[in-house]
């Protein structure tokens, strides 16, 4: 029996990027975030995800990383806009090749940036990626990653949603397998896993929305092709139309430890 969703309105579209109906917030509050700690946010993009981890917990500081300007620039002024500026820093780096020293964080984080990095870089960049992760933290240091496993999607929004992404710009998301895989091999044990949910999915016109938001900007901020709209609404537009479009409605955050 699937899950039920309901359809994500309008009025609430405008903004629900930026709350995802809480989404960020609850998995920050299971992190071993203590004060004190320097703690890394890789593929940071508009920076939702450090700012839920820096006000809920006071006293670490966050250094997140992107290859997006655009991105970066819109992470600032969220930040500045939060009064965070003095707590989290943006910088501009490659997730995959960092400049910082060896054993100089605590934590790193990642909401759902893992699927950008293997558009840009491939399956080797995101292991490469676990390789700089486990470089960077301190011994026994925690690496905290939001994911959405195609296996694991339950609904047909939620499936279709993982597989439009990865055929419009190879926005792909691996097996749990897979990144289990890469952790071990990274010097990673996992800690926990555990599924989030929001209940909620876009309509047709905000599905339209989001996949010509993709088609626009993708090719300008990542360098990368994509296909048309009209093919990718070709080939998807049936099932969004029967069943809507999955919209970070489920992810599987995974703890992993330093070994």
């Amino acid at each position: 029996m699937e899950l039920d969703e309901e359809y994500i309105s309008n009025p609430e579209y405008e903004t629900y990027y930026a709350r995802l109906s809480n989404l960020r917030r609850r998995i920050v509050v299971s992190l071993p975030l203590r004060p004190g700690m320097r703690v890394l946010d890789l593929g940071t993009g508009e920076g939702f995800f450090a700012i839920e981890a820096a006000k809920w917990c006071g006293g670490i500081h966050i250094t997140g990383i992107d290859i997006s300007q655009p991105s970066i620039r819109h992470a600032r002024k969220n930040l500045k806009r939060e009064n965070l500026q003095n707590r989290v820093t943006i910088i501009e780096m490659d997730s995959a090749s960092m400049d910082f020293a060896d054993a100089e964080f605590d934590m790193a984080i990642n909401f759902t940036g893992l699927e950008d990095i293997h558009m840009t870089r491939g399956r080797a960049g995101v292991q490469q990626t676990f390789r700089e992760v486990s470089r960077i933290l301190k011994p026994y240091g925690h690496f905290s990653l939001a994911v959405m496993p195609p296996e694991e999607m339950e609904t047909e929004a939620q499936r279709t949603e993982v597989a439009l992404f990865s055929y419009v710009c190879n926005a792909t998301w691996l097996s749990l397998e897979e990144y289990y895989e890469m952790l071990a091999r990274s010097d990673f044990s996992v800690v926990r896993r555990e599924a989030y949910y929001t209940g909620k999915k876009l309509t047709s016109e905000q599905a339209k929305a989001e996949i010509r938001f993709a088609c626009k900007n993708d090719p300008k901020i990542y360098g990368i092709e994509t296909p048309s709209f009209e093919e990718i609404w070709g080939r998807f537009g049936e099932a969004i139309d029967g069943h809507g479009l999955g919209h970070y409605s489920k992810v599987i955050s995974i703890l992993a430890k330093k070994t």
